[in-house]
């Protein structure tokens, strides 16, 4: 554990105070008289493959890779300026996803978080520098608020620790006001932060369930309005050219059980498929997809600029600017699938069995019916709200580190069979007037599975009607 007091925090406001702190509290061997453009390399975001909602909060990401290999000590830092001071977490868990794609581990990482003073408000690492299944590991957060007395330490797992003025550690245990907690605050578990701690302690995070799966975010064009089209334009591209219809497929949007059903024009990345211009220069694959497809390839050409200035064109996971992104999980989308909108304002999951494609909504394939009764219960819909609100954005970040964590709890086979049957009525007839008397079965049956108590079970029913 690094001995960091509050000082020792407070005294970082520029460039050399930072390379000052990375010495001497984080045992990194830095020459003398380097600057910080010496030995950090700049990272542009969409090298990590960063999502819109995570890059605009970022002013810049910076890898201590200039520094010889052997005088990284056990963890090399990353430098991350935020715009923002908070949700911190979620976005270097996402960071974290980029590099490792890019073959660096984030376990052998510490990220420094600053804003654009240098002024470091946390940082962060995980758990076991060594492990290469790093998403697995508790990310522990340190965090300096200006005005407190303390640095709190924090996790994604139930760890209330503060460090003293000195660096030590307390073993007492605080709410975010800083009242010290006694065991009589437990007792009656009708306080949210008390409910979202028995939560976070309770069953198995489904990230674990679904393996040898993973959640997978979906098909992101990068400029939806190319690629989306209603009935009219269906018709009209067709009428133009009978081959258009070997483009245009139906595609769901997320909505609570089942999804809604739209159509849009389906061009996988060349290096997903052979197209008879896959392999040509870009000029000589534009003339041949004009040739092949002329209806689709004036529509796509009407977007080119918009097509073009896409993060996924730009560093060329879209090989060519009328295709989507290169995804290696074309095979997952044909299996049963749980998929759901990773921003949406409230929580719902839907379920499909066809194959069809998702697009801006993540998945991860299951047949479990049973996990789908739990992600749609009232209880799910609190425990998000409460988790993943974005209070700037004002919307619930589902991002897959997110839900990778919601904790599960053991069913038995009669218990999950119980769920699957009433999830199935629904599927079968999800207009029916009797699906709100479902849904409160389900409710029921989920507060029985998370034995949660009267004083509960009116938190979450009075948080759900507000």
């Amino acid at each position: 554990m690094y001995k960091i007091t509050q000082d020792d925090i407070q005294r970082i406001g520029d460039e050399d105070t930072l390379l000052h702190f990375l010495q001497e509290k984080l045992n990194l061997s830095i020459p003398e008289g380097v600057t910080l453009a010496q030995i950090a390399l700049p990272l542009p975001l969409p090298f990590l493959g960063l999502d819109s909602t995570i890059a605009e909060q970022i002013i810049d990401c910076q890898d201590f890779s200039g520094l010889p290999q052997d005088s990284l000590g056990e963890r090399r830092p990353f430098l991350i300026r935020l715009s923002r001071e908070q949700g911190y977490s979620d976005i270097l868990r996402e960071v974290a996803e980029g590099l490792s794609q890019r073959n660096i581990n984030p376990a052998e990482i510490c990220f420094i978080c600053a804003d654009e003073n240098f002024q470091p408000f946390a940082f962060a690492y995980f758990d076991d520098s060594t492990t290469k299944d790093w998403n697995t590991e508790v990310l522990n957060v340190f965090i300096w608020t200006q005005g407190n007395t303390r640095i709190n330490t924090g996790s994604e797992h139930d760890l209330s620790i503060f460090f003293s003025s000195e660096g030590e550690p307390l073993t007492e245990s605080y709410d975010t006001s800083g009242t010290k907690r006694t065991s009589a605050d437990y007792g009656s578990r009708s306080d949210p932060e008390d409910l979202l701690t028995k939560l976070l302690n309770i069953g198995t995070p489904l990230g674990v369930l679904i393996r040898p799966g993973d959640i997978h975010t979906g098909i992101t064009p990068g400029y939806m309005r190319a690629f989306e089209i209603d009935e009219f334009t269906c018709e009209q591209l067709s009428n133009d050219d009978p081959k258009s219809v070997e483009l245009i497929k139906p595609f769901l949007k997320p909505r609570k059980w089942m999804g809604e059903s739209a159509h849009a024009i389906c061009i996988p990345s060349s290096k997903n498929k052979i197209w008879p211009w896959t392999g040509k220069n870009e000029s000589e694959a534009e003339r041949i997809f004009e040739s092949t497809y002329p209806a689709i390839s004036a529509h796509m050409k009407s977007h080119r600029d918009k097509l073009k200035d896409r993060e996924c064109y730009k560093i060329r996971s879209a090989v060519f600017y009328w295709e989507f992104p290169a995804y290696g999980f074309y095979a997952d989308l044909k299996r049963p699938k749980i998929f759901y909108p990773p921003v949406t304002s409230s929580m719902h999951t839907s379920y499909d069995t066809t194959g069809k494609l998702l697009f801006s909504a993540a998945f991860f394939p299951t047949e479990d019916l049973s996990l789908l009764a739990i992600l749609n219960s009232k209880l799910f819909a609190w425990y998000t709200d409460k988790n993943y609100w974005d209070p700037k954005f004002k919307h619930l970040r589902l991002t897959k580190q997110n839900m990778k964590k919601i904790p599960m709890v053991p069913r038995t086979e009669s218990q999950k069979a119980e769920l699957s049957g009433l999830v199935q009525q629904i599927l079968n007839d999800p207009y029916n007037f009797e699906v709100p008397n479902i849904d409160q079965e389900i409710d029921a049956l989920v507060y029985d599975l998370y034995e949660l108590t009267p004083a509960e079970i009116a938190l979450i029913e009075k948080g759900n009607n507000q």
